[in-house]
């Protein structure tokens, strides 16, 4: 049996290497890694700093399909754990599950409820691997709840393969022309610090920066040292100045916003969207 299972591993990675700079590799990566551990959906992106990200590989299920296409390339992405994580520290690999990098109160937030909740995806395992100070491959695996949650051991023999993914993944991207992603109209690091500037305070401000990283009441709380009331009404001034009601909305206008056309850098991306609105009510 150890016989088979060294001369299966032999053969998907000599797959995987003769694949190299071909339209099958991911293909050959998703087979080597479901070789090492199970899942039921996978999905390759590539991330451009300043673009919307670039589908490379769908293996998803219909469901985590359906919420990408609706949620994740909507403007959800921005939201991302592991979006975030690559532009605060652009260089440096990872690999992990979800539940290792989120903030506390992220599975009660909103974002969460949106997009995982309809996704019907019950954990995720990610590599995150950069190209260059511009972009980076996020190689994800996910389990529905057919499937138990990933395991501290599946974890380690992800890990033990960790740098033949990286090395393949780096040594494919540079055989291969990178697709170019449709360029957003906003920059879109500024995006979530930008956004309400010209109506909020700057404390309400921070509270909508720790609503759109996914943060719950009580850790937005905690993260701003601040107290639950004081959280509270905070939330409540910004819902009033904004003409909204709930957090769902917030993301709703957050995501027209950045998507709109007149957006350029420095700008209140809430500013530019009423700017277009009152033009086009005219």
């Amino acid at each position: 049996m150890q016989t088979l299972a060294i001369n299966q591993f032999n053969q998907t990675i000599a797959a995987l290497f003769t694949s190299l700079g071909q339209d099958e590799f991911y293909l050959s990566l998703v087979s080597f890694i479901y070789q090492q551990v199970p899942a039921d959906s996978s999905v390759v992106l590539l991330y451009q700093r300043g673009a919307s990200p670039k589908l490379l590989l769908d293996r998803m299920t219909e469901r985590d399909r359906s919420a990408m296409q609706a949620h994740y390339f909507a403007g959800a992405y921005l939201l991302s754990p592991f979006y975030l994580r690559w532009i605060a520290d652009p260089l440096q690999d990872y690999l992990g599950r979800l539940a290792d990098i989120v903030p506390k109160g992220f599975f009660d937030s909103v974002y969460y409820r949106d997009y995982y909740g309809r996704s019907g995806l019950n954990d995720e395992m990610s590599y995150l691997i950069p190209l260059s100070a511009q972009t980076a491959i996020l190689f994800s695996l996910g389990r529905s709840e057919a499937l138990p949650l990933f395991s501290e051991l599946e974890k380690t023999e992800l890990n033990a393969v960790y740098p033949i993914i990286v090395r393949a993944i780096q040594r494919h991207a540079s055989l291969v022309t990178l697709p170019t992603s449709t360029r957003l109209k906003v920059w879109l690091d500024d995006g979530v610090k930008l956004f309400g500037q010209s109506l909020l305070t700057e404390r309400e401000q921070h509270v909508v920066q720790m609503m759109l990283q996914g943060h719950s009441s009580k850790s937005c709380a905690k993260v701003l040292a601040i107290s639950p009331t004081t959280e509270r009404v905070h939330r409540r001034n910004i819902y009033t100045k904004l003409n909204i009601s709930s957090q769902a909305e917030l993301f709703k206008l957050f995501f027209a916003a950045i998507s709109a056309e007149n957006l350029t850098q420095g700008i209140d991306p809430l500013s530019a969207l009423r700017s277009k609105a009152s033009k086009t009510s005219v």
